[in-house]
């Protein structure tokens, strides 16, 4: 059974807030968190959501969060990513979180270069790249430092992971049969 209107609503309206918030500030409040996992249980309670049992959307939810935890533990992801990924994945279940998370992976080594290059120029953003590559270590510690040169090299990666929980969410045959 599908989930009524309100709720999947609430719960994209949730996901959209997320973008917007690590847009803006790079942060994603533990608050907006909860209101994901919460809709996403009831989803799963009441058989309205991807993640079809409580125990799907439990399985699912660990998924979303094993899944990225070792970018988090590597500095690549902010704490706030990982667990808005998490906290979604329980509506969707464990079968879509690990695709879902490889399409926002994809979506989102997309979307950092377009930006670069649109920041910087093609030349300047392969030159960047391969300067990256080799000093990554350096790099991850300027922007765990709070370098805010650093931050310049940060990407909000709520933004590919929304879209890649949507399209799991809305057409979860994309993902599955895929």
């Amino acid at each position: 059974m599908k989930a009524p209107l309100a709720l999947s609503a609430l719960f994209f309206v949730a996901l959209a807030t997320g973008v917007v918030t690590d847009i803006r500030s790079r942060r994603i409040p533990n608050s907006l968190v909860l209101w994901l996992l919460g809709l996403g249980t009831i989803g799963a309670l009441m058989h309205w959501s991807a993640a079809t049992t409580p125990l799907d959307a439990l399985v699912g939810g660990l998924s979303g969060l094993g899944l990225w935890l070792p970018f988090w533990l590597l500095g690549l992801l902010g704490a706030g990513d990982v667990k808005y990924f998490a906290a979604a994945s329980v509506w969707v279940g464990a079968p879509l979180a690990w695709r879902a998370a490889l399409l926002a992976a994809l979506l989102g080594g997309v979307m950092s270069v377009a930006v670069l290059v649109f920041r910087r120029g093609m030349r300047q953003t392969l030159g960047e790249i391969a300067l990256q590559a080799r000093h990554a270590s350096v790099i991850l510690a300027d922007a765990d430092a709070g370098n805010s040169d650093a931050k310049q090299r940060t990407f909000p990666y709520a933004l590919p992971m929304a879209i890649a929980i949507a399209v799991a969410v809305l057409f979860p045959g994309v993902l599955l049969y895929a």
